[in-house]
């Protein structure tokens, strides 16, 4: 007798429930694509204990004769495809019938719907199976009910984490299942507490309002923008306005919520350089797309999705967030905490003007200054960087113009310079109120820019040394060296293998600073080599970041007045005049009212 044998639907089902439904959160999902596939648009939520006790998910769609009521119980039972055909052009969020079941198999479920407002039918299943069959309440839609989830799987129930933590996960995805329908109108209420209501007016704004407070709110800017094969909108918050995980960054394709490493990538990479280290944005992002082009069955929950032309769909994201960035003023205040991490709900009415449509999908090439500076400490000198010659712009787009968009008519504020505090800080003035600037940020934003210009195109003329440069390498470089020997001469550094252990450097480019050499250069080959995964475009800009933050005005230095000219002239004339490399802001401001506030002068 052969081995192989066919599982049984319990057991089967069971199987199934271990990839569909990981915990509370992922229960509620499933339950409310039903829901909105079923064509309602007004959903209810209600837990107890965070749904360990129970969930109910109520909506008025379209609801469930006796028959498909029945039905709906067995393995892969949908009414969403039909044929294969069906499959590549999905248009609704559940279609693979393993939900209902998967569910049923590990708790006790009570489902009652009906397709009028006559009475229909309800069914109570336990681990799985049908234990009564009866007449429902007289309410067109479906209401289903989770009791007592995971009770037959007692090691599922035992790695739960805690109901605070569970809880967070159900808020966090109707937060976002109500962002991405926001014509449908959510509750979600747990232990007789309301978590979330929205209106279903379509307002995301209001929607976004409910689930961030006012200040945050304010300071969201919308966006939208298309190229061939998709459309994307949403909103973005300003830089100042982060939080320390992805959890708050939100992707729908279609209106499905999903996860996408390389979307997050590509968001992050919008807002490059202007957030600080290890802090991540708070976005919204609609992606409209053909489903042909998309594949949503790559995944037992649904919530990674393949796409084609993704690569075309990153730049997109990508260069509309920097465009959109650029268009708004990015000074923060001194006075309001930027980075408020609890979560506020209030009733007030927000309005917002309607998205512009960003004009280019793509990037252009950024103008820097050219005009040289006074012949002061912080002056172009000779052993400092310039910036690039107009003359040295070349037809093709170079990798800093890829990098950065061009700028926009944003309007950088006319100050007048008071003085400078703690040999650090910059004291400026305006009729809008006082600025204060952060010399080193400032300085190392312009000094990024500059080196990132001239690394990214064409080294120009090569500076021979006198007397080689050498640099001991381990045996892991000295590997690496053979692959990316041609990447260093591109970058203008002549170099030879001396022996099994050493480096010689034979020329540099002709920008390197004076004396400097050597620190260079090793930076160069140290960064490349050290890590072979990493992009030609990662490593120029950590060598660019790095370079800057260590020849850039340090604090307790004093400025002369031309100083502070020439790095105010600069600073306006820099691709990102709000953050240094690293994210920490060069000007921070306090307006005039709220001066006059903390002296009591107004109320």
């Amino acid at each position: 007798m052969g081995k192989i044998i066919q599982l049984d639907e319990k057991l089967s089902n069971m199987i199934a429930a271990g990839e569909v439904v990981e915990n509370m959160a992922s229960v509620i999902k499933e339950l409310l694509e039903n829901a909105i596939d079923a064509g309602s648009d007004v959903i209810t939520i209600t837990l107890r204990e965070s749904g360990l006790s129970s969930i109910e998910v109520s909506d008025n769609g379209e609801g469930m004769d006796e028959d498909d009521l029945k039905n709906a119980f067995k393995r892969h039972a949908t009414s969403k495809i039909k044929t294969h055909h069906d499959l590549h052009h999905i248009g609704s969020l559940g279609f693979r019938g393993e939900a209902l079941p998967s569910i049923a198999s590990v708790s006790k479920m009570t489902v009652e719907s009906s397709t009028t407002n006559q009475p229909g039918h309800k069914i109570e299943l336990e681990h799985g199976n049908i234990v009564a069959f009866t007449k429902g309440r007289a309410k067109k839609g479906t209401t289903v009910s989770v009791d007592s989830l995971f009770y037959n799987t007692p090691a599922r129930l035992k790695h739960l984490r805690s109901e605070q933590r569970e809880l967070a996960h159900i808020v966090d995805y109707v937060n976002k299942i109500a962002l991405s329908h926001p014509d449908f109108a959510f509750e979600l209420r747990n232990n007789h507490k309301r978590l979330l209501k929205t209106t279903g007016d379509g307002d995301r704004l209001r929607i976004l309002h409910e689930i961030y407070p006012l200040e945050i709110i304010k300071n969201m800017v919308p966006f939208k923008n298309k190229n061939q094969y998709f459309e994307i909108s949403g909103y973005l918050a300003k830089p100042a306005y982060h939080r320390s995980s992805n959890q708050h960054m939100s992707i729908a394709t279609n209106r499905r919520i999903i996860k996408n490493k390389r979307l997050v990538n590509a968001i992050r990479e919008g807002y490059r350089t202007y957030l600080p280290m290890h802090k991540s944005p708070i976005v919204f992002i609609e992606i409209d797309v053909d489903p042909i082009l998309i594949d949503v069955n790559i995944h037992p929950q649904k919530l990674e999705v393949k796409f084609s032309e993704q690569h075309s769909l990153e730049s997109l994201i990508a260069s509309t967030i920097q465009a959109t960035l650029k268009q708004e003023n990015l000074i923060p205040s001194a006075k309001k905490d930027p980075y408020p991490e609890r979560q506020e709900s209030t009733q007030q009415k927000i309005r917002f003007t309607e998205p512009k449509e960003t004009a280019s999908t793509g990037p252009e090439t950024a103008q820097p200054s050219q005009e040289s500076a006074p012949a002061t400490t912080y002056r172009q000198s000779e052993n400092e960087i310039p910036p690039r010659d107009a003359s040295a712009v070349q037809d093709t787009p170079s990798l800093y113009e890829t990098l950065c968009v061009k700028k926009s008519d944003r309007a950088f504020p006319e100050i007048e310079y008071i003085g400078q505090y703690l040999g650090t800080y910059l004291l400026f003035q305006s009729e809008e109120g006082l600025y204060i600037m952060d010399q080193h940020a400032a300085a190392e934003r312009i000094r990024y820019e500059r080196y990132l210009q001239r690394m990214s195109t064409d080294p120009g003329t090569k500076q021979m040394l006198l007397a080689p440069l050498e640099l001991h390498l381990s045996s892991d470089e000295v590997a690496a060296y053979e692959t990316y020997k041609d990447t260093l001469t591109s970058f203008g550094l002549k170099t030879s293998l001396k022996d099994h252990a050493s480096l010689n450097i034979e020329a540099v480019p002709g920008w390197f600073r004076r004396n400097l050499e050597h620190e260079y250069a090793e930076s160069m080959v140290r960064h490349l080599l050290a890590d072979e995964s990493l992009s030609i475009a990662t490593i120029i800009d950590q060598l660019a970041k790095d370079l800057a933050c260590k020849h850039s005005i340090r604090a307790n230095k004093y400025l002369s007045r031309s100083e502070v000219d020439t790095l105010l002239k600069d600073l306006k004339n820099a691709d990102n005049p709000f953050t240094c490399p690293h994210g920490r802001p060069t000007l921070i401001t306090i307006t005039v009212r709220e001066l006059e506030t903390m002296f009591k002068r107004v109320q």
